[in-house]
């Protein structure tokens, strides 16, 4: 999605990868942790803590070449088409905790409002 986005516009690909970042401390950080309760060295676990970020990068560059002298609509297409997956996904795990807690009316609310953020900061940004 990082790849797609830098095709249409470079600044939403940069947006795009500033939102993966905190998304993937959290679990950098346990990832580390349970390293470090296993006995793994520190200069290993730094190792494979840096090797996170290769999947992210290579998928960037593979969507970028790939996509970049591709028509408007397939570009388009694919980035419907990932951003699409991935709500699913999140849908699908909300569901699945939705009756384990108590809920919030307000939870549609947040996440819609979640999305028009979205939007906006990226159409201020591609301004």
């Amino acid at each position: 999605m990082i790849g797609t986005g830098t095709v249409l516009n470079p600044a939403l690909g940069l947006l795009l990868a500033l939102g993966q970042v905190p998304a993937d401390v959290p679990e950098g950080f346990a990832a580390i942790a349970t390293m470090r309760r296993a006995g793994i060295s520190r200069g290993r676990r730094v190792l494979l803590a840096a090797g996170f970020a290769v999947p992210i990068f290579l998928g960037a560059t593979l969507g970028y070449f790939a996509l970049r002298d591709a028509p408007e609509i397939v570009t388009l297409s694919v980035l419907a088409l990932t951003g699409g997956a991935l709500t699913a996904v999140v849908v699908e795990e909300m569901i699945g905790e939705a009756h384990e807690g108590e809920t919030s009316r307000l939870g549609p609310i947040f996440l819609t409002a979640g999305f028009a953020i979205f939007g906006a900061i990226s159409v201020y940004v591609g301004a």
